[in-house]
């Protein structure tokens, strides 16, 4: 839980990942020549499916539905009714559904379990992105995230816990678990978005840098604390992401069918 007054780490993360959608949004939709816009939003969407790996809630907001809804028929709407992938709000609210009985299940079978839920998420690769946006890239994400959050609440319980062991075997599973995710996500999003080799470097590099991060990630007040100003702009934007980017999505998408001069 945040301590009040204090930015949280997720506060951080969440500030900078929605500033990424914006940008690759902004290219997305307006810029003709987007390579290098659509380059930073690739470094948004592994944030957000991480931390729903990692937090704990098992409630399924309502409003995810229906916004989810409502941004998917805008996008269809722009493409003349065409069939799109679902947008990441499904996403989420299926993981959200999920994580619990993926938890027990890694918890009861290990390795194994992990390695099965895995290979499970590379079969249906070339089928799940038609499915929900992101398909199992985002999955492998929020897998990483729920490997990091049992090792550092493990970590937290200290040495003497009589689950060091489980402790120990998260520790790895989120190491593996995060190199498979940056491997298929930058693979999956050059697929996508042909990026030049330049472009595709710059993709690689910023994804693998995240990653480090996310592997330092853990939920509570930051070390750094910015000036009062600053701090409470971050926790606006820490608590206020789902907002954003509706906002900021929807807003394009009707900018774009009312002005269409105006899109890319």
């Amino acid at each position: 839980m945040q301590t009040s007054g204090y930015v949280d780490h997720s506060d951080w993360l969440k500030t900078a990942a929605i500033a990424m959608v914006v940008v690759g949004h902004i290219g997305y939709f307006f810029i003709d020549d987007a390579g290098w816009w659509s380059v930073f939003g690739r470094m948004a969407a592994p944030a957000f499916f991480f931390l729903m790996g990692y937090a704990r809630s098992r409630t399924i907001p309502i409003k995810w539905l229906w916004l989810g809804l409502a941004l998917t028929l805008l996008d269809s709407w722009n493409t003349d009714w065409a069939w799109v992938a679902p947008n990441i709000l499904f996403s989420m609210v299926l993981i959200r559904l999920a994580r619990p009985y993926v938890l027990i299940f890694l918890q009861l079978f290990g390795w194994a379990g992990f390695a099965l839920f895995t290979v499970v998420l590379l079969t249906v690769l070339p089928i799940a992105g038609e499915v929900v946006e992101y398909g199992s890239e985002g999955w492998l994400w929020a897998l990483f995230g729920l490997c990091q959050r049992m090792y550092v609440d493990g970590v937290a319980r200290g040495p003497g816990s009589p689950s060091v062991a489980m402790t120990e075997k998260f520790g790895r599973m989120r190491l593996l678990a995060c190199a498979v995710a940056v491997v298929i996500y930058v693979w999956q999003e050059q697929i996508e978005f042909e990026f030049t080799q330049p472009q595709l470097i710059a993709v690689a590099a910023g994804v693998s840098a995240l990653t480090l991060g996310l592997l330092a990630f853990v939920r509570g007040p930051s070390r750094l604390q910015p000036p009062a100003p600053v701090a409470g702009a971050l926790r606006f934007l820490g608590h206020h992401t789902l907002v954003i980017y509706v906002v900021q999505l929807a807003g394009s998408e009707l900018i774009i069918n009312w002005f269409p001069k105006l899109a890319a």
